[in-house]
Formats: C-alpha cells, sequence, structure tokens
C-alpha cells in the first residue's frame, strides 16, 4: 500500500508579507495642473500685482498730499503772523499819544470845544 491512488497536493499560501509590500508611491510634482487651477494662480498673481502696484501709487499720493499741506500751513501760519503784526502796527498809529505828535508836527491844535463825546 505504498502507492495510493489520492493525489498528493501541496498548495501554496500567498504571503500576506509580500502583498502588503506593493504600496504606490505618489509623486506629487507630476500631477499634471488643470486649466482652472492654472487660470486662478494667474488671475491671482496678476491681482497681486495690481493691488500692490495700487498701494504704491496710493502711498505716493498720500505723500505729495501731506507735504502740500505742509506747505500750505507754514504760508497760513506766515499770513497770521504778518496780520497779527500789521493790527499792532495800527493799534501804535491810531492810539491818541501818536495822533497828538503828528498833529504837533503837521501844525495843527486841538480844540477841546469843537469835541463831542457820544455814548
Amino acid at each position: 500500500m505504498a502507492d495510493s491512488s489520492a493525489r498528493n497536493l501541496t498548495y501554496e499560501q500567498p504571503d500576506q508579507a509580500k502583498a502588503k509590500q506593493t504600496t504606490i508611491i505618489l509623486n506629487p510634482g507630476k500631477v499634471a495642473w488643470t486649466k482652472m487651477e492654472k487660470f486662478l494662480v494667474i488671475a491671482g498673481t496678476l491681482i497681486t500685482f495690481c493691488l500692490m502696484a495700487m498701494l504704491v501709487a496710493t502711498s505716493t499720493s498720500a505723500t505729495s498730499a501731506q507735504e502740500k499741506l505742509a506747505n500750505e500751513e507754514k504760508i497760513v501760519t506766515s499770513k497770521q503772523n504778518s496780520n497779527a503784526d500789521l493790527k499792532q502796527e495800527i493799534g501804535e498809529l491810531s492810539s491818541s499819544s501818536n495822533l497828538n505828535k503828528v498833529a504837533k508836527e503837521q501844525g495843527l491844535t486841538l480844540i477841546e470845544s469843537n469835541i463831542r463825546n457820544i455814548r
């Protein structure tokens, strides 16, 4: 009975370790961009550069306006000082002592009876 009519089959079990080793590695650098992604990146870049240019222009304009304002304030202050000096000079020239002095130099006399005080 050494010979048996039954077949002698050996089954190989698939190795689970080999199945785990087959992993897929994705390279994100090789993924192609869609048209929408390209459009959004280009549009975002253009908008960013436009806003940067507008910011520089606005900043320059504001600085220029501030400089003009400072110059105008300097002119206004100068005119106010000049007006104050002129008002003081008017006050000095129209004082009664100065008027009497000028009248004496011109040979004029003050007649008290011709002066009327109005209250």
